[in-house]
């Protein structure tokens, strides 16, 4: 009997989604026949040895931010082994533009979350039946493709947050979705505003599990709010915070637990002292990411944030005193913005770092699913380019902001 391969991209920007889907195959007990790889770098090797041993299967999580050198690896993949593979696509990307994966080679989207999703499309072609009947799953032959948030949510406790069996772990997601709608933001298309929580009883069952069979000794948890964990995403929950970071550091042999910093962040308007002097009690950052993004009350406005900067500068305020370093997060270049904008946002990094706090600076790129998907792309000109990087040579300054003025522009132009 030929085997079943496989081969999903472990690139490391696609790497906590990596984490979870493959998660979910490995615990799906249908699939305990598939060979599952995930290589840093698929090779022609590796994928010709594979189809001598039978069906392969390769997959892509797609960010917007990869898709250049994705479609380049397909076109590559098709020129060498043609309809000798199944490729199969899924994530935020492929969501918001799956006709544009599909017209580049992929012969299967998973639109939305996978965790369900893309076990069951794997099951089928295993099994050599067509998955177009699957909610969720596009295919060359699909008239109407779906919204993701249109889809059935997934229960999260259903399914593990990492792969143990194959030793990739990554950030548990206690969270997911958020009911803000900031336009710069995908999050509203993929999750519909829904916000639902990972129970503590299933973060503690899984913690236990990655302490004891791959030596865990420190987590991250990963949420769009952190401080909204427990509730809806509108409150705090103070009881259900404590509840959670209080129950996970109790667990042995867990040292650390990281929580409030990147890659998660906090809203401003949720930060108080109360709450931050609790969860000093328990993790183990010194660093808290804050979301502000401007230091324009227009411009956080026009982006929808629902947040004023004096709620922001308070909140740096609140972190400092209770001890911990601020990492705000602030986007160069947002729809709306002036030059004058621009050069105070850029003002208020240099006033921060005299505060002690540093920046995670962005530039603003027009996401698919967004909002702002259709307006231009960030652009920051010469004088902002050149403190920018000034704060960034004195450490002042973090983030993938000069290269995500490149990645803005491509997004632009390539527009469906």
């Amino acid at each position: 009997m030929d085997s079943h391969t496989l081969i999903f991209s472990a690139h490391s920007s696609s790497r906590y989604s990596l984490a979870a889907l493959l998660g979910a195959v490995e615990t799906d007990h249908r699939l305990s026949e598939l060979i599952t790889e995930a290589p840093v770098r698929i090779t022609t090797n590796k994928i010709r040895a594979s189809i001598a041993k039978g069906s392969t299967i390769i997959a892509y999580s797609v960010m917007s931010t990869q898709t250049n050198r994705i479609y380049r690896e397909i076109r590559y993949v098709r020129e060498k082994f043609g309809n000798s593979v199944t490729i199969v696509g899924g994530g935020a990307h492929a969501s918001a533009r799956p006709l544009e994966l599909l017209e580049s080679g992929f012969d299967y989207v998973v639109v939305g979350e996978g965790e369900k999703t893309f076990p069951e499309l794997l099951w089928y072609l295993m099994n050599g039946m067509d998955p177009i009947g699957i909610s969720g799953v596009v295919g060359k032959e699909t008239e109407d493709c779906p919204k993701p948030r249109d889809l059935e949510p997934v229960d999260l406790d259903a399914y593990p947050p990492f792969a143990l069996g194959l030793n990739i772990v990554g950030p548990i997601e206690v969270t997911r979705g958020c009911p803000y709608s900031c336009k710069f933001c995908c999050t509203p298309f993929l999750t519909g505003g829904r916000v639902r929580n990972r129970s503590i009883e299933a973060i503690v069952h899984w913690l236990e599990k990655a302490v004891e069979k791959s030596g865990f000794n420190r987590t991250w948890f990963l949420s769009p709010n952190a401080l909204s964990y427990g509730g809806r995403g509108r409150t705090v929950e103070p009881d259900k915070l404590e509840r959670l970071l209080r129950t996970v550091t109790k667990i042995e042999g867990l040292e650390e637990v990281f929580f409030g910093s990147f890659p998660s962040e906090v809203r401003p308007e949720f930060v108080t002292k109360p709450i931050l002097e609790m969860m000093r009690e328990y993790i183990a950052n010194k660093t808290l990411q804050i979301g502000l993004q401007s230091s324009s009350n227009r411009v956080l406005k026009l982006a929808n944030r629902h947040h004023t900067v004096e709620e922001g500068l308070a909140a740096i305020d609140i972190a400092l005193e209770c001890g911990f370093i601020p990492h705000v997060d602030m986007i160069f270049g947002l729809p709306g913005e002036t030059k004058t904008e621009l050069r105070e946002s850029i003002d208020l990094c240099y006033s921060l770092a005299g505060m002690g706090a540093k920046t995670h600076g962005h530039v603003f790129m027009p996401l698919p699913g967004s909002a702002f998907e259709n307006e231009p792309p960030g652009r920051l000109d010469s004088e902002s380019r050149r403190n920018l990087g000034e704060l960034s040579r004195k450490k002042l300054l973090t983030g993938s902001w000069s290269t995500q003025e490149s990645f803005a522009e491509d997004l632009s132009s390539r527009k469906s």
